[in-house]
């Protein structure tokens, strides 16, 4: 029944304290509907006006305290900042700014329709984040809590951070990364600090090693990619027709062959995170344990393949160079597995932020509710 469906989908945009209430009398109101000689749309019609008007603030329909609620809509506004910037970086390389391929001479000019259309995602999701700004400062003015400027230093600080990191980055996306970064950080460290939220289960011995290995392994696996890419596929497809020997002795003979310490850096450093999260999770220190939870290993591996994959660009710095000086040609990638690597790295950027950022789903009970302090009012 299509009315049901529709009805189902506004309960679903309702807040949780009222969620389940307002579904199943509007469900009932409609299949009643017809033998009281009505219209099941009039109870679509008013469901939407409900939906329109409720006051989403209000603890009794959110179910939770207004400051609560304004840190739940923080981090989601903070994840998806963090989301827009990543998704437009995305688009940066896939041409949709330029009509240029964003990656040297892979070819991707004539698919810059993919570039908008995650161009046109970047959009959605920001459109997300400002409502989401927008109803934490309302959930704080409900609150009547000293914080409400807090947040608001934060949203500033956050859209200003994002507004110039976005400029930078149309030229150098490396840099516009970078200085986003530190307009993340802080407010995170405040949520963190004053975000009193419901922690998930500890996880067993089992089910920790599981996910720190499947995170590890996948660090390991950018790591190598990363290292494959810079010293085999991507000098192999710059100078086809050589071997990679052939390649080599012409860099030594040319005095452009790259130092390998920052190979053996960039491959040591990721091997011992690798070593020291698998041996955390198998044999956690009593202070963090329960801190180990699924989110947060799963987040912590995401990170770690985004970092990996970024250094890649400073790892094959000096063999690009290399290779544009010894053999007189461009030192950008002209290896799909680059842009596979940027992509991946990108993707798991997204997925740290939205792990790391995004509230819990779980709404605490009315008996929780309770034990947490609401803020003072005046």
């Amino acid at each position: 029944m299509i009315t049901a469906s529709v009805i189902r989908a506004l309960a679903a945009s309702l807040p949780a304290g009222v969620r389940e209430r307002y579904r199943e009398e509007w469900l009932a109101d409609a299949a009643a509907a017809p033998e009281a000689g009505l219209s099941p749309w009039s109870v679509v019609g008013g469901a939407f006006g409900v939906a329109l008007r409720i006051d989403r603030e209000d603890p009794a329909v959110s179910g939770l305290p207004a400051g609560r609620l304004a840190y739940r809509r923080t981090r989601i506004a903070l994840a998806g900042a963090a989301t827009v910037l990543l998704l437009l970086l995305a688009s940066f390389w896939w041409s949709a700014w330029t009509e240029l391929d964003g990656r040297g001479e892979l070819g991707l000019a004539g698919i810059a329709w993919l570039g908008r259309l995650i161009l046109g995602a970047a959009a959605i999701v920001g459109v997300v984040a400002l409502v989401s700004l927008v109803g934490a400062v309302r959930a704080l003015a409900r609150a009547r809590s000293w914080r409400v400027g807090v947040v608001g230093l934060v949203g500033a600080a956050v859209a200003l951070g994002v507004l110039v990191a976005l400029a930078i980055a149309a030229f150098i996306p490396a840099f516009g990364l970078l200085l986003v970064l530190p307009a993340l950080f802080v407010p995170v460290i405040l949520l963190t600090i004053g975000d009193p939220r419901p922690q998930g289960p500890a996880l067993r011995v089992g089910a920790r090693f599981g996910i720190a290995l499947a995170s590890a392994g996948a660090v390991l696996a950018i790591v190598t990619g990363s290292l494959l890419h810079v010293f085999v596929w991507n000098p192999l497809a710059r100078m086809p027709g050589m071997t990679l020997d052939e390649i080599y002795a012409g860099l030594a003979a040319a005095g452009e062959l790259p130092s390998p310490v920052i190979a053996y850096l960039y491959a040591g450093f990721w091997a011992l995170f690798a070593l020291v999260l698998l041996v955390v999770a198998l044999v956690p220190p009593r202070g963090i344990r329960h801190l180990l939870t699924a989110r947060r290993l799963a987040g912590i591996g995401v990170l770690g393949v985004a970092l990996a994959a970024a250094g890649e660009w400073f790892l094959g710095f000096g063999m690009g160079m290399g290779m544009a000086d010894a053999f007189a040609t461009s030192g950008a990638d002209a290896a799909v597995s680059g842009l596979v690597i940027t992509l991946v790295g990108i993707a798991a950027a997204i997925a740290a932020a939205l792990v790391g950022l995004l509230p819990s789903r779980r709404i605490p009970a009315t008996g929780e509710m309770q034990e947490i302090p609401t803020a003072s009012r005046p």
